[in-house]
């Protein structure tokens, strides 16, 4: 079952019942629509093969298997094949409620509590502005002890050979074959991986946090005379792309660093919720045409 919301100028279809994700999301012109994320199908079942979905309780991999906190060890399942590691939290692999709808705007609900420490409710609105999408992602903490939360947004773009992005940021994360973080380092001025001016995407794989991130990015499609403006309040974004061979790539706004969990946590970006506390982030897309 999808959702489609409609304002005349965007239209976004989401499945509830898929991760709470995006299907599709377009901008409508004289030529039909066109699209802004690199869209899906109707009754596609993967949430990595559809335009963006919410990351909650937290955001990319948690090495070893599972961390510790406060005196306890929760082991963590592998939830995605090919992949040994924990991923992305658990949001994006469950059916969302559909709590209020309207033409231009959605708000959906998540109870889970399967994966101790994390006993949550999440709240996932979606909502048309003119030209902008408006996305909210919340969770609310349920469980008698304190546990750590991180949130994020992981959306997919077209990639093209003429695609520039934009995102100041003032380092970067190594990571090593199981892409969890090594060494952090400053970005060179002329780097290739300063997109501070806007620059192409690397040619080989990029797969790596940013950090100190002012939270705004510029994503622009010249051959299709299109950009989308990306406003978030977080200080950090992953970006993600096999390669110049691919037809997609992932600039992703997160709360906290990859493998926070068993770093610094609350140092690097996640937040220690007592029951009945709450934790959100907001993020904009809009969509502007040269």
């Amino acid at each position: 079952m999808t959702v489609t919301l409609d304002n005349g100028i965007l239209r976004l279809v989401v499945n509830p019942t898929v991760g709470g994700a995006v299907v599709r999301f377009d901008r409508l012109g004289e030529r039909g629509p066109e699209p802004l994320m690199r869209p899906g199908g109707d009754t596609e079942r993967d949430p990595n093969r559809l335009a963006m979905y919410p990351l909650v309780p937290w955001s990319n991999r948690i090495g070893g298997g599972g961390f510790g906190w406060r005196g306890q060890d929760y082991r963590l399942a592998a939830n995605l094949p090919g992949e040994p590691l924990p991923i992305h939290g658990d949001g994006w692999q469950q059916a969302w409620r559909v709590e209020e709808q309207g033409d231009t705007r959605l708000r959906l609900g998540l109870y889970s509590s399967h994966q101790p420490p994390f006993d949550y409710r999440a709240e996932l609105s979606y909502r048309l502005a003119d030209d902008t999408l408006e996305v909210a992602l919340a969770v609310t903490h349920l469980g008698e002890a304190p546990a750590p939360y991180g949130l994020g947004l992981h959306p997919w773009f077209p990639r093209s050979a003429g695609v520039r992005l934009g995102a100041a940021a003032e380092g970067v994360w190594e990571v090593d074959a199981e892409q969890l973080p090594t060494v952090w380092r400053r970005l060179e001025a002329s780097g290739q991986w300063n997109f501070s001016r806007g620059r192409g995407l690397p040619c080989d794989r990029i797969d790596n946090l940013f950090t100190g991130w002012n939270g705004r990015a510029v994503l622009s499609w010249p051959e299709r005379s299109l950009t989308l403006e990306v406003r978030a309040d977080t200080s950090r974004y992953l970006i993600f792309s096999p390669g110049e061979q691919a037809d997609f790539f992932c600039f992703e706004p997160v709360t906290h660093d990859v493998d926070a969990h068993r770093g610094d946590p609350q140092r690097q970006g996640l937040v220690e919720l007592d029951r009945g506390e709450c934790f959100s982030m907001r993020c904009r897309f809009r969509c502007l045409v040269s």
